[in-house]
């Protein structure tokens, strides 16, 4: 991919929503097809070899394919090395390269600042110095972006390679085959498949590690002497004490897990059983289930807070620490040690340089022993003899020209819902409306004091440096020893409390990130929770799908991450505010470049960041996910026509993939090597100015910090900006369900009379219903009369007829002329609770939740258990009840066996006993109900409902023979109303 094409990638980006067709094109050496068949050639020498190996050692051995016993991995791992070969050296070299140029970097800035100590007059030599820093950064970067560039794409090509090798070594076995295999799941294989992978770039520069650590240890040595020791000792000390906390912060997760899986399987229940929870009234219940499993899981994030308090400490005071702990040996172990302004710049740049490596050692041995267990894995799998595998399809012109593309209707789904997300996301308007809605959430007051500590945060930071720079300006003017310790006790006095101070407001920051993402957290799936509890049950049922993402995925993201990318957001923004205001302080001509400064950067993280954002969407597109591949390769498992079209989608997928994750690392690269450009001209700049300024050097150490410092966050800012709009596409689709349609009020002025309704006679007058858009047909100029206790059946062709008749009366749809009247109250006046809790419905499919047996009966415990236990007896279920071992109290699981269907209707039965409603619909039982239990249910509802009025619902007109009158539906309209022997006689509707 060439520069020309990347930057074209950037610029239609910025215009308009990129497509597919808009990338950069893959090389033919860089498709997955190409790749995956030099792997496999590679992985045939490979075996060929082991094979002639093993016949020479033991030939009455079996093949290796077969009886090798043990796997190593090694092969794989050669494999993969010989077929990456010269990219992984091209990786090492830059990557020793960049090793060179980083600690090269702030030797430049010592010769500036030794040369500004030195050199009484400016001239071309200080010149020299500017540009020889230019330089050195400019290399620094060119080589840092190239060497992190060409390792994400060896590992997104080794990714697509062992992905393919993996496809194309699994589809050719039968699905039973399949299923009596060792192999865990795709998600964890294809997780092995990652860690493999990137153990690939990680073993070609291992050297790397030891090669940083020495150079830096010896540079400190050479500014500090033996002092250097007890600060290195404090980062060996900090290793267990991370692991730890590590540990911890695992096991917390794992138990957070676990309680967000049963939050999640409530709120599906939730949602999957939304009309039963509607129509029985039962949404305070389920709320408080909800609102309760809620409160576990952000106790569970208090906890992990707490734990952030330390990780912010560890990345912010740690730095100080080490360094303060080492000037201050090297001060008080002898008075003749004097610091000097070239000796507090190259310690603080180490001590930066050295701390990553010496915290990555202890999990190095970790993540390779967890790797090296892939390894063997993927090696296992990779073993197994070819049942009739298909070779890779060569050309375009070979493929299926149809079934290719043809995803599950799960990942159409999918596909269209991320089509929306994405056209939401090119709306800022939503997106500024979603922000200020988390920080409505957040609280304002809290805003202004958390930023009010961050930026306390940054303050005691640069006062740090500060108070450095500022003693080694004294120092030279110190006369004797009495006032060099003076000086020396007094200004490590301050830098301590700098550092005590410093701790106190990370963690005030800390506090402050915990306490308001979860408070912003609680408030938005309080409210979420609240709307959804209201939408109408149509309306539910085609957002299915989109309620339970939000739910899940969104408020994940709105719990854990967003907090994460505001933290990085305003920190970053308060560095590079602090230093360009502290420097443009000390050199005020240099407040003329930052508008230009300002304005580059900003039209950079524009071009860049838009196309970034629809390149990331287009990597999380779910139907061209390896996950819909994995599900493709289920559905298509069957002959092997269908096996070569499932592995021509599974290498376009992944040809897909790859070329998404090439643009997405190149333009990465680009913005970040823009980025280090305008970071590179700071320092170039400031240099400049310094040395034509010629100030006190302890000011210049001040200012070569904090120009050193702006590059990390030049990078983070971009960076939380564009993870806090992908963020905002959740906050979006809590806004967007907040503007659903809402059900009519629960409560109302209207409040009928306690004892209504008395008799439960139901009249429909010119009633015309709205037709709900889940295809229920609205009901048609229906005008009759159900007398108080009369049995009404109720024959339609279809479900739907029916289904109209009960949404009418439970008002899930409202009325668009006439009225329904029971016992002559017009029930559009009243509240859908004051109605609903009048009503019952025994269901085609039985409803119970999860939670206990006296629960699903009387969830508000309104009723004594004698009640229960008497409803129970009536419904002839008292005795299995008996027998259970928590009898009431016995846990109702969606994959409960205790209760057989019927049993279940019973219970559903038992229900209506203890409400005593006047009005009653029973829908036909499902053929899986045995003929006893459903005579026993129409006998108890003759003879415990003998005064409610029951409207009997089915499309068998034989069930309803015993009614007193039969209702005939027929496309929304009443087609006949009267006894069921006059019907009979009338015609052949009825009887169809």
């Amino acid at each position: 991919m060439n520069l020309f094409w990347i930057n074209r990638v950037v610029v239609m980006g910025h215009r308009g929503p990129l497509q597919l067709s808009d990338l950069c094109k893959l090389y033919n050496e860089e498709s997955v097809h190409t790749l995956c068949s030099v792997f496999e050639h590679e992985w045939e020498k490979q075996q060929n070899y082991n094979e002639r190996l093993d016949l020479e050692e033991d030939s009455g051995r079996e093949s290796l394919l077969v009886s090798r016993k043990t796997n190593t991995g090694c092969s794989l791992l050669y494999a993969i090395w010989v077929t990456f070969r010269p990219a992984l050296v091209k990786v090492a070299l830059l990557r020793l390269s960049t090793d060179i140029f980083s600690i090269l970097v702030p030797l430049t800035l010592r010769w500036v600042i030794l040369f500004c100590e030195r050199q009484a007059v400016f001239d071309w030599a200080g010149h020299t110095h500017s540009l020889v820093v230019l330089g050195a950064v400019c290399c620094c970067a060119v080589s840092q972006h190239h060497f992190e560039k060409c390792s994400r794409i060896i590992t997104a090509n080794a990714q697509a390679v062992l992905a393919g090798f993996l496809y194309r070594k699994t589809l050719p076995f039968s699905h039973s085959s399949r299923q009596q295999s060792n192999t865990t799941q795709g998600t964890d294989i294809f997780r092995e498949v990652e860690n493999v992978t990137e153990l690939v770039v990680t073993l070609a520069c291992l050297w790397s590690t030891p090669l940083r650590v020495a150079l830096c240890l010896g540079l400190l040595w050479r500014e500090l002497g033996p002092g250097v020791l007890v600060g290195v000792a404090l980062l060996l000390v900090l290793i267990p004490v991370n692991s730890a906390v590590e540990h911890k912060a695992k096991q917390l997760q794992r138990t957070q897990l676990i309680i967000r899986e049963r939050s999640e399987q409530l709120i599906k229940e939730m949602l999957h059983k939304y009309q039963a929870l509607k129509f029985l009234t039962w949404e305070s219940w389920f709320h408080q289930r909800v609102t309760e499993s809620r409160a576990g899981e952000l106790e569970m994030l208090r906890i992990l807070g707490y734990l952030t308090a330390f990780s912010m400490l560890n990345s912010i005071c740690m730095p100080f620490l080490v360094g303060f702990s080492s000037i201050g040996v090297f001060v008080l172990v002898d008075d003749g040690n004097v610091l000097t302004p070239s000796q507090i710049f190259t310690s603080l740049c180490f001590f930066r340089l050295l701390r990553p490596p010496l915290l990555e050692l202890p999990g190095l041995w970790r993540v390779l022993k967890q790797t090296q267990q892939s390894l063997c894995h993927l090696e296992k799998i990779f073993l197994r003899k070819d049942l009739g595998t298909t070779q890779f399809v060569t050309t375009k012109e070979e493929l299926p020209s149809d079934g290719i593309q043809q995803p599950c209707d799960r990942c159409k789904d999918k596909h269209s819902h991320s089509d929306e997300k994405s056209d939401h996301y090119l709306s800022q308007k939503g997106s500024g409306k979603a922000f200020r809605l988390y920080l409505r959430a957040f609280g304002w007051h809290w805003v202004s004091v958390s930023s009010l500590v961050y930026l306390s945060v940054c303050a005691v930071s640069l006062a740090q440096d500060g108070v450095l720079s500022v003693w080694t300006g004294e120092a030279k003017e110190v006369q004797g020893l009495e006032g060099w310790r003076e000086l020396r006790n007094s200004r490590l006095s301050a830098y301590a409390l700098l550092g005590l101070l410093q701790a106190f407001f990370v963690c005030c920051a800390a506090y402050c990130l915990t306490c308001t993402s979860l408070r912003a957290s609680h408030t938005l799936h309080s409210k979420l929770l609240s709307d959804v509890l209201h939408i109408p049950v149509h309306s539910q049922k085609t957002d299915m799908r989109r309620l339970l993402q939000a739910f899940t995925q969104d408020m994940q993201v709105i719990d854990e991450e967003l907090p994460k990318h505001l933290h990085s957001w305003l920190k970053s923004l308060l560095d590079i505010l602090s230093t360009i205001t502290l420097i443009s302080f000390i050199m005020p001509v240099f407040s003329l470049a930052i508008c230009p400064l300002i304005i580059l950067f900003l039209r950079i993280q524009s071009r860049f960041s838009s196309a970034h954002s629809h390149i990331r969407h287009m990597e999380a597109n779910p139907a061209a996910s390896l996950e819909c591949v994995t599900q493709c390769v289920e559905a298509l498992l069957s002959g092997p026509k269908h096996r070569e079209v499932c592995l021509t989608h599974c290498l376009q997928a992944l040809n897909q993939n790859l070329l998404v994750k090439y643009n997405k690392i190149h333009t990465e690269s680009r913005a970040a090597l823009w980025l280090d450009g305008i970071a590179g001209i700071v320092l170039f700049l400031v240099s400049l100015i310094l040395l034509e300024t010629e100030p006190d050097s302890g000011l210049v150490v001040l200012t070569l910090i904090c120009a050193f410092n702006i590059k990390e966050a030049l990078h983070r800012y971009p960076q939380a900006v564009s993870e806090i709009s992908m963020d905002m596409l959740c906050m979006q689709n809590l806004c967007e369900i907040a503007q659903l349609e809402r059900e009519a009020a629960w409560r109302n002025s209207y409040r009928p009379p306690n004892d209504w309704p008395q008799h439960g006679e139901v009249k429909f007058r010119n009633y015309d219903s709205e037709a709900s858009s889940n295809g229920t047909p609205a009901l048609r100029g229906i005008n009759l009369t159900i007398l108080k206790g009369e049995k009404i059946g109720v024959v339609s062709r279809g479900k739907t007829d029916t289904d109209g008749l009960v949404s009418s009366l439970f008002r899930s749809v409202e009325a668009r002329s006439g009225a329904v009247l029971i016992d002559d109250v017009n029930i559009a006046r009243m509240g859908l609770h004051d109605l609903r809790s009048c009503l019952q419905i025994i269901s085609q499919v039985p409803v119970l939740f999860s939670g206990s047996l006296r629960a699903n009966l009387d969830p508000f415990a309104q009723h004594t258990d004698t009640q229960v236990w008497l409803a129970l007896e009536l419904c002839h279920l008292k005795e299995h009840v008996r027998l259970l071992p928590a009898q009431l109290l016995h846990p109702v699981q969606r994959t409960s066996l205790a209760f057989s269907f019927g049993q279940r209707r019973l219970l559903c039965l038992a229900r209506a006993l203890l409400a005593r409603v006047r009005i009653m619909l029973v829908e036909e039982a499902l053929p899986c109900v045995d003929l006893e239990t459903d005579d026993l249910v129409r006998q108890l509802i003759h003879t415990e409902f003998k005064d409610c009025t029951v409207l009997w619902l089915t499309q068998n007109p034989l069930t309803v023979m015993h009614t007193d009158r039969v209702l005939v539906l027929n496309k929304g309209q009443a087609v006949n109303f009267d006894a069921p022997s006059t019907l009979l006689q009338q015609g052949p509707l009825f009887i169809q």
